[in-house]
């Protein structure tokens, strides 16, 4: 009689555990396949917590160790192959608040600007208290010399959304002339962005624009949607008006926050913005802000007064169409005939090439007149298929063959999409559907990050997350993850976290984390303190933020 075979030894829990990540892993992987990036992105994620949330020592033990390296780097490559493919726009062309050009300057002023102010304050109306004295003159013969660029920019650009902000403002019941506030904080480009991280024609902070309901994610962020951060923007004077009754007060709240300026008037026994002025109770910046405000709104009344002739822009003129599956940015460019870049003029917050799959009811602006275009060439093209497939206009001379040699797709293919006969002639014009390929698994070429990278420790306040504080330092929540041994994504406040980051990245302070502006946060924006002479020297600061800074809000 055989012996009885030796019993199976037990299953060795890193295998198992190594096992179950791999199997997620393969059904992201599946999901990439098929066009499904936000169910890949979710299988990814459910493989990587599923190593960081075992009760096993993931950095102690070599296998789960490399198991984890290669996830994540194979998570990364996955994501770099979208990128190839167009998942995530090119960045922003981000420029500096015109609010910086303005740091650590004093503003002399000329007699005879002086006068002219005096006389201007009698002839034009404003809905709100005009001002005229030696701060406020200051500034006005600096716009007219050197701040003559900001005058110009501002004052032309504010006709692509006066329209748009007039209404919101009547709608909230609050002045008309609070627009200048958008004119000083970013001359209405969606993309200013200060160095505090400040973003959009209202310059709000990323906690504050969340509490307004300016949603950021990785498809949109909502602080460069002009509508949107409007909204929100009106809302928030609305509630600083309440708070204060002084809209002077306000406006200094709205650039120092709340909470400076009441510490400021609590402080001096004064609630008056120009008596705070004058005691130096206020951030610097803040000091400069109302009258800045002042200048430009007189300047904006009566121009030719001020030496200024200026043509507005021609108001945003946009067809709204709801987009309910993904759809990628250029197959719809390719479908209305007009240039890609016009498209993400008109969608500034859009982060991707791609519109958010998880917003069926997101709003995607076209230029006027094309929507019906689009409705009825999108409707030929399958939900599931409008990230990968294209459409191309026939040109002259060109065949069905000659069409998929160029754009490497298979002539059969292309006929059967397009119902076309075999020998069907392509009239010049003619937009032909292409069903390009999902991306495969050969191209996920890995890729890893250059450069050298520096430790810094950021200590977690009260609200943060995972999410927020990568992006602010342009890291990954599961880098984060692995730097500090976390096994979930929960963070307790107080928590020192060692953050590794490239050279040049953002600073390591972590104080930027909500700008006074648009928050309830006792801070200013700037802290400058030295100024220089308006007529004599560069302005200070106004250093062009890095493309890769998306995180931040006022």
């Amino acid at each position: 009689m055989l012996p009885d075979s030796p019993p199976a030894p037990p299953p060795d829990a890193v295998d198992v555990l190594v096992s179950q990540a791999e199997s997620l892993y393969q059904a992201g992987m599946g999901d990439y396949r098929s066009g499904n990036l936000e169910g890949a992105k979710e299988q990814f994620d459910h493989a990587v917590e599923k190593l960081l949330e075992s009760k096993l020592d993931v950095q102690g033990d070599d296998r789960l160790s490399g198991e984890f390296d290669k996830l994540v780097e194979d998570v990364y490559a996955a994501e770099a192959a979208a990128l190839e493919r167009g998942d995530s726009l090119s960045p922003h062309n981000y420029v500096p608040s015109p609010l910086e050009s303005f740091s650590g300057l004093t503003f002399p002023v000329d007699p005879n600007i002086k006068q002219t102010a005096q006389q201007e304050l009698q002839a034009v109306r404003s809905d709100l208290p005009l001002v005229s004295n030696d701060y406020v003159d200051g500034v006005l013969t600096y716009l007219q010399n050197r701040g003559r660029g900001y005058v110009t920019t501002a004052l032309k650009r504010m006709g692509v959304y006066q329209a748009i902000i007039s209404d919101r403002l009547r709608k909230e019941g609050i002045p008309q002339d609070l627009i200048y506030l958008a004119a000083m904080e970013s001359a209405f480009n969606p993309y200013a962005l200060s160095r505090q991280g400040a973003k959009g024609i209202w310059q709000f902070m990323l906690g504050t624009g969340m509490f307004y309901g300016l949603k950021k994610d990785r498809w949109v962020d909502d602080r460069e949607d002009p509508v949107k951060s409007t909204q929100a923007a009106a809302r928030h004077l609305k509630e600083l008006y309440q708070m204060f009754g002084d809209w002077s007060l306000a406006m200094a709240a709205y650039d120092s926050g709340p909470l400076t300026v009441q510490a400021a008037v609590e402080r001096t026994g004064y609630a008056d913005y120009w008596t705070l002025r004058r005691l130096h109770a206020l951030p610097d910046e803040t000091e400069d802000y109302v009258p800045i405000f002042m200048a430009t709104l007189m300047i904006a009344k009566d121009p030719k007064a001020y030496g200024f002739d200026i043509q507005p822009d021609p108001p945003l003129a946009v067809d709204p169409v709801v987009v309910s599956a993904p759809t990628d940015l250029r197959l719809v460019a390719q479908l209305i005939d007009v240039p890609v870049e016009e498209l993400t003029r008109l969608n500034p917050s859009l982060l991707r090439w791609t519109t958010p799959p998880n917003n069926p009811h997101f709003f995607l602006n076209l230029p006027q007149g094309t929507k019906e275009l689009f409705e009825q060439r999108v409707a030929a093209i399958p939900e599931n298929k409008r990230i990968w497939w294209r459409a191309y206009k026939v040109e002259e001379g060109e065949t069905l063959s000659s069409i998929a040699k160029k754009l490497h797709v298979s002539p059969v293919a292309l006929r059967e999409v397009n119902r076309l006969d075999k020998g069907s002639a392509l009239p010049q014009g003619t937009h032909l559907v292409v069903p390009l390929a999902p991306g495969k698994e050969s191209s996920l070429a890995r890729v890893h990050e250059g450069g050298a990278r520096y430790a810094v420790r950021y200590r977690v306040r009260a609200g943060d997350t995972l999410e927020f504080i990568a992006d602010r330092y342009d890291v990954t929540p599961y880098q984060i993850r692995r730097w500090n041994n976390l096994k979930t994504s929960r963070l307790t406040a107080g928590k020192l976290l060692r953050i590794y980051v490239a050279g040049g990245s953002r600073s390591a302070s972590g104080k930027s984390h909500s700008k006074g502006r648009k928050s309830s946060v006792a801070v200013g924006k700037v802290s400058s303190s030295t100024k220089t002479a308006a007529g004599s020297g560069e302005a200070g600061g106004a250093a062009k933020p890095t493309t890769g800074q998306l995180g931040g809000s006022r």
